[in-house]
C-alpha cells in the first residue's frame, strides 16, 4: 500500500520515468565506458524529483493566517510526502540509493 500526501506520489513516478530514461542513456553511452543503468536512473530521479520540489515550494508559498481568538500568527504550509518522509528528503533518499547501487557491483 503506497501513502502518500498532496504531490508526494509524484516521487514513485518520477523515479520509475529516471530509471527508464537512465536505462536508455546508458545503452547509448559507448561500450567503453557503460555505468550502471540504475545508477544513472537513480541520479536522474533524484535530480527530478528536486526540481519538483522546488517547483512546488515556489508555486506554493506558505500562507500565513492570523487566529482570532489569541491574535498570533500560524504559518500554514501544504505537506506533500510519500511513506511519511517529506518530499524535500526523497531526492537525498534515491541519491544514497545510487551510491548503494553503485558498489554494489
Amino acid at each position: 500500500m503506497i501513502v502518500w500526501r498532496g504531490y508526494g506520489f509524484l516521487v514513485v513516478l518520477l523515479a520509475v520515468a529516471g530509471m527508464v530514461l537512465g536505462q536508455l542513456g546508458v545503452e547509448a553511452l559507448p561500450e567503453g565506458y557503460r555505468p550502471g543503468g540504475a545508477f544513472v536512473g537513480l541520479v536522474l530521479a533524484a535530480a527530478l524529483v528536486y526540481g519538483l520540489h522546488r517547483l512546488i515550494e515556489a508555486k506554493q508559498p506558505a500562507r500565513v493566517l492570523i487566529d482570532k481568538n489569541t491574535g498570533q500568527e500560524v504559518v500554514f504550509k501544504p505537506k506533500h510526502d510519500l511513506f511519511f518522509i517529506p518530499l524535500k528528503y526523497w531526492s537525498l533518499v534515491l541519491v544514497v540509493l545510487a551510491v548503494v547501487q553503485f558498489f554494489q557491483k
